[in-house]
């Protein structure tokens, strides 16, 4: 294959890329296509309203008529560009063993709502529509009539109430309430009105922000609609006495294993789901997983044409970055935007669109830093947690980062120095969030090292802390998130070195970083910080409300206090003003809490930030269409591109 691109060859053509650039201007990194396309493997048949496939298995007496396999009223999804065509394989990959997430983007967000792609609206989806009451205390869903899974049975409110009482409020199952899924303390009660309805109250709390909850990716996470009662009740201990002997027969320990690893649509083949395509080979996090197209989907094309359009998604496992970069430079991906698309490699990918037969699209970003050390404030190490609890000792190491140099040379100039600020284009944007202790300088590094109580050095130069041993720091890194933050910490290690702190890098496996960050012993990581444009839904760069990033801090929040540790009182302030946020229906005092929130940030200084991101991107060979030339793209689950773009809309044009 003259396409082909080996890895000697690939090495050397990066190099030049990156001086190309230059010379060629934009034209490099443009959207448009380079050319007609390559081959399509779509079928080439005539589209009806269904897959041709699909029409000869109704044919053969396997499947029953599309019209009766449909909704009364389908979801209509208006195509990015044009109507699509039956056929052909989406190909992509998955990268190392901890890459389930780009599976998710792409084959999942089937909640009761969904976002629209401009981010601005909340639209129905599986719910054919919902309506609010005044004070947010209580929402009703209507769903779609003739709605079925995956393997052809009803989907009813009936599978609503069993995720309810038999999921949710069942504690062997859900040991934790997700927060969000409460008013106050008390859960969220849901009650079935007929078949198709369903009414979700916060009798005690109002809960105003539960209907960005469920558009967001979060909503697929809360499992309202991916519990088929109908295949479920057989491995739940109420419903089948004899399940503890089932779940042992199949070497789990006990029921809830057997439910948990049978609910899960991506290791259960058998799974029944809403989704567009259903995976038929297992992922396992190490082998190549296939998806294949959902007779029962429910929705179809201003046409009345069922969707979705492509056959199947094929995701091959890969063991590195390079590996990922190196097929997508030969032209192996249909569309992809994970792991490849970095600063560093946007120069060769822009080289080689023309051999690779693919063109560029935009990513819009949430994050609102592109290396953003989280400090483990609550470390299991006592010594280790005093030290990086003393705010002096965290802006001593933000004036020794010289994030210019580190802009200029890993980022390629793209971006400039931020801490952990909401991006300038939103209403929470704050000067002074995004801009302190950004300056290189080590004079005032080392001020304010001193004054953090650290002056005494040892005969190597190191700071001695209060245990009188030199201060380390370990800064973990994944191996999947390309060189970027490899090459950031190699400069964060030299710099921090000059004012006489130790701190090592140490790149590894997603996993491990995980494994660290879950014990409590983990240092620093090095992530993507959230909450750039979306600040009010991914607040956990500003307070520890979400996620495991913040340690224990999190844990008594989600628990109500009954786990974890108490934070300081700075702290739980900003957890009461979310909390108020949360059950504030008026737009304008959720603005205002939301900015008190961030002013306690400004002055916490939890973590440092080094550069605010440039705009993303990802790739999609010519002859594959209705990709939107730019989308929002968001690393957590709020806005889970490209899922909001409607994939299943998404087809090979071989005219």
């Amino acid at each position: 294959m003259d396409h082909a691109v080996s890895r000697k060859k690939f090495l050397t053509t990066a190099g030049m890329a990156i001086a190309a650039v230059s010379l060629s201007g934009c034209d490099v990194f443009s959207t448009e296509p380079t050319g007609k396309g390559g081959d399509s493997r779509a079928t080439g048949a005539p589209k009806g309203k269904e897959a041709p496939a699909l029409a000869a298995q109704v044919k053969q007496g396997k499947l029953p008529p599309v019209e009766q396999r449909l909704p009364k009223s389908p979801l209509v999804v208006n195509p990015v560009e044009r109507i699509g065509r039956y056929g052909g394989t989406w190909r992509t990959a998955l990268v190392a063993d901890a890459d389930r997430p780009w599976m998710e983007r792409t084959l999942t967000y089937e909640g009761l709502l969904r976002y629209n792609t401009e981010w601005n609206k909340i639209t129905p989806n599986v719910a054919e529509r919902y309506e609010v009451n005044d004070d947010a205390s209580e929402y009703t869903f209507h769903l779609r009539e003739g709605m079925r899974w995956s393997d052809g049975e009803p989907f009813t409110a009936d599978d609503v109430l069993f995720w309810y009482e038999d999921v949710f409020m069942n504690t062997e199952v859900t040991s934790v309430k997700e927060r969000m899924m409460c008013g106050g303390q008390e859960p969220m009660e849901l009650e079935k009105v007929d078949d198709l309805t369903f009414v979700v109250r916060f009798p005690t709390t109002p809960n105003a922000l539960f209907e960005r909850l469920v558009a967001s990716g979060n909503g697929n996470a809360i499992a309202i609609v991916a519990t088929p009662r109908h295949y479920l009740r057989e491995f739940h201990a109420k419903y089948n006495p004899n399940v503890d002997k089932l779940a042992g027969d199949a070497g789990f320990d006990d029921w809830v294993g057997l439910f948990s690893a049978r609910s899960d649509w991506a290791i259960n083949t058998a799974m029944p789901t809403l989704n567009a395509w259903i995976v038929t080979s297992p992922y396992t996090g190490n082998q190549r997983v296939v998806a294949k197209r959902n007779p029962y989907y429910w929705k179809v094309d201003p046409d009345g044409s069922q969707l979705p359009y492509i056959d199947e998604i094929v995701y091959t496992y890969l063991q590195n970055v390079q590996t990922c970069l190196l097929k997508a430079l030969n032209g192996e991906f249909d569309m992809h935007s994970r792991h490849i698309n970095t600063l560093e490699n946007k120069p060769v990918i822009g080289q080689n669109r023309e051999k690779g037969d693919y063109r560029f699209f935009d990513l819009n970003a949430d994050p609102m830093n592109a290396a953003m050390l989280t400090l483990n404030l609550t470390h299991k190490d006592p010594v280790k947690r005093e030290i990086f609890q003393n705010k002096n000792f965290r802006i001593g190491l933000s004036y020794a980062l010289n994030r210019a140099e580190i802009i200029k040379v890993v980022y390629r100039g793209q971006g400039e120095p931020w801490q952990g600020s909401p991006r300038r284009e939103t209403e929470f944007y704050d000067e002074r969030l995004a801009k302190q202790y950004v300056e290189y300088d080590v004079a005032k590094a080392n001020e304010y090292l001193d004054r953090a109580g650290y002056p005494r050095r040892d005969g190597d130069g190191l700071r001695l802390g209060p245990n009188g041993k030199p201060i380390f720091i370990q800064l973990d890194t994944t191996v999947e998130e390309g060189p970027e933050w490899i090459d950031v910490a190699q400069f964060i290690v030299r710099n921090w070195r000059a004012v006489g702190i130790d701190a090592r890098a140490d790149t590894v496996a997603r996993t491990l970083v995980e494994t660290r960050r879950d014990a409590n012993t983990q240092d620093i990581a090095i992530t993507l910080a959230f909450g750039g444009v979306n600040v009010i839904m991914d607040p956990r760069e500003y307070l520890p409300v979400a996620g495991n990033e913040k340690g224990t801090w999190v844990a008594w929040y989600a628990s109500y206090g009954k786990e974890g540790e108490e934070p300081p009182a700075d702290v739980r302030r900003q957890m009461e003003l979310y909390e108020e946020l949360k059950a504030t229906r008026q737009a304008e005092r959720q603005r205002d809490l939301m900015k008190e929130i961030l002013q306690i940030t400004t002055d916490r200084f939890p973590a440092i930030g080094i550069n605010l991101p440039a705009k993303g991107y990802g790739i999609a060979r010519n002859n594959f269409r209705n990709v939107p030339k730019q989308m929002y793209s968001s690393q957590g689950w709020t806005y889970p591109e490209p899922a909001p773009s409607n994939p299943c809309q998404y087809f090979f044009d071989d005219a």
